[in-house]
């Protein structure tokens, strides 16, 4: 059975949504029930199959309920018997998907369509996910740093790395920066003069869990030491570092000009991307391993055994807290869309945290944290991708990020602050606030 990528189409998905729930509930003999259901499910048009029906599916009955419409649903290129989607990335209206098998697929976020597809690298070497820019798209295969072409998936280039990437690279229209399990952030030009030229190296202590974010001008990741490093992105020479009392294991989040970043010292940090100065901290009582995201004023922070609190994103106070909430996934006018520890949708009201509505999704294990629209997405494993919006939301709901205060001219970058060394670990440093949740426990 060969799916190729394509969509199914939605009626003849519909079609079997509403033929299955007629066969499932109808009164005729059981005999007569199990012959409409394999009616059903064998036809097949334009890749649709019994497959099209399995319980992983959302139902447009079952979206209907929720106040959701299935938008598209499609399958990546993936031999289902022997690969498995990896990770599957959104950036500016792209969805692109990477496999065990180094397979990498982008997809139009809000149709499904492919918009190409390409191999890189060797299929038993480990893929990271992707980063992406306007005009690249980046992936590390093994120690390889593979370069596609954004509009057509095409290789532009390929470059040994010194170190073993460790997460996905960040990506700006000139550089790419890739890190490492020894903590060091690799910077390769983009379009080379010189492809085998000594790349920038910053290193810092522990290894780097995230992608890195290009904040402005700067370079900004964390480490599982608890450190956030700062960095000029051209050269990377040193800003800041400021020093929490946990590991980070979560990616940053970003709203100019600040970053937010989660630490397993039970703290939510606020802090300034130029100075590296402390804006404020907000004590969850649990260790916070999730993204803070912020979005529009607020920051949504989940810690473990507890929940999501809702905060204010220029002075950290909370503005409402709700339990359960294990995962950020996406958020309408009124809407948030989380996930809960089982796996399930859950649907809370934006203004409140007050639970709405729950949606069995614990059959979909890949979701895609979406900050920039109100688009949901969930996947499996084996491939399978299905996008849900609100049924009046025909046209996506745009969180735009504002432009950066700090940010300079196109090519150009800020001056290190007066006295500062370029040495890494002789950068400013910053340490957390003393009143630790968790002061009795040894530091990272």
């Amino acid at each position: 059975m060969d799916f190729s990528g394509g969509r199914y189409p939605a009626q003849a998905v519909n079609d079997l949504d509403h033929a299955s729930e007629a066969a499932m509930t109808c009164y005729f003999p059981r005999v007569v029930c199990l012959a409409l259901i394999c009616a059903t499910t064998s036809w097949n048009s334009g890749g649709v199959s019994a497959q099209a029906v399995r319980p992983e599916i959302i139902s447009e009955s079952q979206a209907h309920r929720h106040g959701l419409t299935r938008a598209w649903i499609t399958r990546v290129q993936l031999d289902p018997g022997r690969g498995r989607v990896v990770d599957v990335t959104l950036h500016e209206g792209t969805l692109i998907s990477v496999t065990d098998q180094a397979a990498v697929q982008a997809l139009d976020a809000e149709s499904g369509r492919t918009l190409w597809i390409t191999t890189v690298g060797r299929r038993d070497f480990t893929n990271t996910p992707v980063g992406a820019s306007a005009s690249y798209v980046c992936v590390c295969n093994g120690s390889t740093l593979y370069v596609l072409s954004r509009a057509d998936g095409r290789l532009l280039f390929t470059r040994r790395m010194q170190g073993a990437a460790s997460a996905a690279p960040a990506v700006s229209e000139e550089r790419v920066y890739v890190p490492t399990f020894a903590g060091a952030i690799e910077s390769y030009a983009i379009n080379p003069k010189n492809p085998n030229s000594t790349p920038a190296t910053y290193r810092s202590r522990g290894t780097i869990e995230e992608a890195p974010v290009v904040a402005g001008d700067n370079l900004i990741w964390a480490t599982h030491r608890g450190g956030i490093y700062s960095a000029s992105k051209k050269d990377l020479t040193a800003r800041f570092r400021f020093m929490t009392r946990g590991e980070i294991t979560a990616g940053l989040g970003y709203w100019p000009p600040t970053v937010f970043a989660a630490s397993a010292d039970g703290y939510i940090y606020a802090i300034d991307e130029k100075s590296g100065k402390r804006k404020w901290q907000f004590s969850t009582g649990y260790p916070a391993r999730e993204m803070p995201v912020p979005l529009e004023g607020e920051v949504y922070a989940i810690s473990e055994l507890s929940g999501m609190y809702c905060l204010s994103a220029d002075k950290g106070a909370e503005r409402w807290f709700t339990a359960d909430v294990a995962k950020f996934l996406a958020a309408s006018a009124t809407r948030l869309y989380t996930a809960d520890d089982t796996g399930r949708l859950m649907i809370l009201d934006r203004r409140s945290g007050a639970h709405l509505e729950r949606l069995s999704t614990e059959l979909l294990p890949i979701k895609v944290v979406n900050i920039q629209t109100d688009r949901i997405y969930l996947a499996t494993t084996k491939g399978l991708i299905q996008c849900l919006r609100e049924v009046e939301q025909v046209t996506p709901l745009v969180h735009a990020i504002p432009a950066d205060p700090y940010a300079t001219a196109a090519g150009t970058a800020t001056r290190a602050p007066r006295g500062e060394a370029p040495a890494a670990e002789s950068a400013p440093a910053t340490e957390a606030a003393a009143d630790d949740p968790f002061a009795a426990e040894s530091e990272p």
